[in-house]
């Protein structure tokens, strides 16, 4: 009898390893027997080894508010990245005990901050959204005060029996105001160090970092700083260079773009003249860019679905984030969930329906689910 439940077990296990995350969580309904296996750590450590880069489950959606001094963000999150509808949810962050926004996300964890207007009371969080664990880490305001904080985090290498590693990547402008300072946080020494790479970051001019967009892959950290060039981090070997982003020409005004993470490679999203257009960073060392990935016109969007009268073309459309080939795009004052695997568009809600000023230069942040564990220390 126990060499068959032994043989049940394995086999249970073989099947529920094959599931995604979300799939895998509404498996514990079935049985107790299944329930505890989910649950159980070592089962939890094999399947976040074997998923180790956990696909794209939705999207993180702030916009800016105000209470008292101190301003933060008002989080939604937008599900459907999948096959089912797209639909707007409150934030699944309450566990994290003050106001806060989310700053990145790698691998199903989230670093947050509050984002205090006082260096001396801002602090910083790295939580996981599914396990509700959360871990806060000091910040000392005489470092300065950080305009930019990514998460790196890789599960086949840094997962333990009782917790998860990780490092932060903050940046900060050196006093000189010409420089960049960064700083990184190892959840193994529970400490933060400066790197001394900021000196190849030169700032040749004044750079908006408090909006940009954050990217981690294997293990290197992208922030879009300008329409035409990523700051380049590599967190392992502590070295920081500029790229440029690939040479486009454009007839008249400003692209939007953003960056994105897919198959483990860094793309590059430019949306300009009425074509959506791809390109992937092959060497992040040489900044060598791919030839042309993807190339759409917004007309050809809008001929695929004309059930929507999106009217791409003509209408304001502005790329707000990109992960697995999904889009969150804003089409005039709806945002849509666009997937370049299969043309397929999904309208996720009104402007009206994130709140009063929403669509005001909002902060998207892509989420993949996961159940690595994050144990406080």
């Amino acid at each position: 009898m126990e060499k068959l439940r032994s043989c049940y077990r394995d086999v249970a296990e073989i099947l529920l390893s094959k599931l995604e995350t979300r799939d895998l969580l509404q498996m514990k309904c079935v049985s107790k027997g299944w329930r505890e296996l989910i649950s159980d750590r070592s089962f939890v450590l094999n399947y976040s080894r074997q998923w180790q880069h956990p696909p794209l489950s939705g999207f993180f959606f702030l916009k800016k508010s105000w209470r008292a001094v101190n301003y933060y963000y008002d989080a939604s999150y937008i599900s459907g990245a999948r096959e089912e509808a797209a639909k707007l949810l409150k934030s699944p962050l309450d566990f994290i005990p003050e106001d806060f926004m989310v700053t990145s996300s790698c691998n199903g964890l989230v670093c947050c901050t509050n984002f205090s207007l006082s260096n001396s009371t801002l602090t910083l969080h790295v939580g996981n959204p599914l396990t509700r664990e959360w871990i806060e880490l000091d910040w000392d305001g005489r470092r300065g005060r950080p305009i930019v904080m990514t998460l790196s985090s890789n599960p086949s290498r840094d997962i333990a029996e009782d917790s998860t590693d990780f490092k932060v990547a903050t940046v900060c402008v050196r006093i000189d105001k010409e420089s960049l300072a960064f700083h990184i946080y190892s959840s193994k020494t529970r400490c933060w160090k400066v790197s001394d790479s900021g000196e190849v970051c030169i700032m040749k001019k004044k750079y908006n970092m408090f909006h940009t967009e954050y990217v981690s892959v294997k293990g290197v950290m992208y922030w879009l700083i300008d329409a035409d060039e990523i700051l380049v981090f590599d967190v392992e070997n502590e070295l920081a260079h500029r790229v440029s982003t690939p040479e486009c020409q454009f007839q008249c005004g400003e692209p939007d773009a953003c960056i994105g993470e897919s198959g483990g490679e860094l793309h590059y999203v430019l949306l300009s003249e009425g074509r959506l257009q791809i390109w992937v960073l092959e060497d992040p060392s040489e900044g060598k860019w791919s030839s042309l990935r993807y190339e759409k016109s917004l007309a050809d969007i809008d001929n695929v679905h004309p059930e929507l009268s999106l009217n791409l073309q003509f209408e304001m459309t502005i790329p707000l984030a990109f992960k697995d080939g999904v889009f969150l795009l804003r089409v005039s004052d709806d945002v849509y969930l666009y997937d370049t695997r299969n043309d397929g568009m999904k309208h996720v809600a009104h402007a009206a329906e994130f709140g009063t000023g929403s669509m005001l230069d909002p902060m998207v942040v892509p989420y993949s689910m996961s159940l690595v564990p994050l144990n406080r220390p």
